[in-house]
């Protein structure tokens, strides 16, 4: 057997494969065995009809083809071991020809991915801040929370609480229906469409009115985009919000145990946005940590790679409903084909985000030890009291374990990258 590799862009192997003739005498005697025992021929007894009976019923090119089912995929299993290739997918496989056999098999290998000098990734953490006008919006939707609703007669305003009957359609398509829908009304805030709840206002109980509402483009319901959306609107029920006071008798309603007054109430309110907006502060940071890490990166990988993670994307949109999912994009007016397209952008990027992470952690000979998996399965089950036991075996098998270490790693590769980009590490001196 010959073999000839050549190394092609975006990390695919090419292998070009001659049969030598004697293997190839071999796999037809095969073959012939097998096409004698699936079909009749007049006067042989199944399977017994002899190899010039069969060939010349299937001609010598109908041996071969019979032949290549198992000659070509032994060869390139052969030729992969024997010359190291490295495959991660299935070849792409063409018979270039037929005697002496000859094909091409172009495959996918492992990506290759180099960091560049990451250990000179910096990256400045916003600062946080809690303003007063900040802390008071929080109070106010604690309000809100707690408020009442009191029927009204009298026109619509802002933050009212309306009940209506609601119709929508564009071009005959009626894409809304909801009668007795209850919602707030809170200016600068989107009620379906832009435009929506601003028609609302000044509207009385037992008003019926209907509104032109030009459809974005980028409208999340896609068979309606760009188009004319005729609603009509059918006022049933105005409640006015009647907040309550903020002060020490709201604080006591929270939780008089702890919020003995509302300043108590106001310093926890302040603490835990304090603590959220560091977390997301945060998570910016590693994020833009990461992105200078792919920035900085050489990557090459194959387009299967894309494609599976395509495919990850539109499961964890769509969920294995299939009949589900084809109902979706009836709705959406779109193909299979072009929903995956949609992915792809983000599909690349979580992939390309996922190649260097890896590498990452291979170049820093980060690992989880058993002990911190143990650790984490502790973790993991301390909430759930005397079922603890019971929860840690459901988390103690291979594919649990697996998984706790994959998210060890991945956890220690982020504060890794985010020691670096603080300056924290340097780069170990030969």
């Amino acid at each position: 057997m010959k073999v000839t590799l050549e190394r092609l862009p975006e990390s695919r192997v090419q292998l070009q494969i001659e049969i030598d003739q004697d293997r190839l005498e071999k796999s037809l005697d095969s073959a012939y065995r097998r096409l004698a025992q699936r079909n009749r021929f007049p006067g042989f007894r199944p399977g017994k009809a002899p190899r010039p009976v069969v060939e010349r019923a299937f001609g010598r090119e109908g041996l071969i083809r019979e032949a290549l089912d198992k000659l070509v995929p032994d060869a390139y299993n052969e030729a992969i071991e024997a010359e190291n290739v490295d495959a991660i997918g299935q070849p792409d496989l063409a018979i270039d020809q037929l005697e002496p056999v000859k094909f091409t098999a172009t495959v996918p290998i492992r990506p290759t991915v180099d960091l560049g000098d990451y250990h000179a990734i910096r990256v400045e953490k916003d600062a946080v801040e809690v303003t007063p006008e900040m802390l008071d919006e929080q109070v106010l939707l604690l309000r809100r929370r707690n408020a009442v609703q009191v029927p009204v007669e009298r026109p619509i305003q802002w933050d009212d609480f309306v009940i209506a009957d609601i119709k929508a359609s564009a071009d005959g398509d009626e894409f809304l229906e909801d009668e007795n829908a209850e919602f707030p009304l809170r200016q600068g805030q989107v009620l379906f469409l832009p435009g929506l709840a601003e028609a609302f206002i000044g509207l009385n109980k037992g008003d019926e009115t209907s509104v032109d509402i030009e459809v974005p483009e980028d409208f999340r319901l896609e068979r309606i985009q760009g188009k004319t959306a005729a609603f009509s609107l059918a006022i049933r029920e105005i409640k006015e919000e009647q907040l309550p006071e903020a002060d020490d008798e709201f604080a006591n309603s929270i939780n008089a145990d702890e919020f003995p007054d509302m300043a108590a109430l106001r310093a926890r309110i302040e603490s835990e946005m304090r603590a959220s907006l560091e977390n997301d502060a945060e998570t910016r940071f590693r994020n833009a940590a990461v992105e200078k890490l792919v920035e900085g990166a050489t990557l090459e990988y194959p387009r299967v790679l894309v494609e599976n993670e395509i495919e990850h994307l539109v499961r964890e949109a769509m969920g294995n409903d299939q009949q589900q999912y084809q109902t979706y994009l009836q709705q959406a007016g779109r193909s299979h084909q072009a929903f995956r397209e949609g992915w792809r952008e983000s599909a690349e990027a979580r992939l390309r985000r996922s190649l260097v992470l890896s590498q990452l952690a291979e170049t820093e000979d980060l690992d989880v030890s058993a002990e911190e998996i143990e650790e984490e399965l502790d973790t993991l089950v301390a909430p759930m009291g005397d079922d603890a036991a019971r929860f840690r075996q459901m988390f103690a098998t291979d594919e649990g374990v697996s998984t706790i270490r994959r998210n060890l790693l991945s956890r220690k590769t982020l504060d890794r990258l985010a020691a670096i980009a603080r300056g924290e590490l340097q780069e170990e001196q030969p």
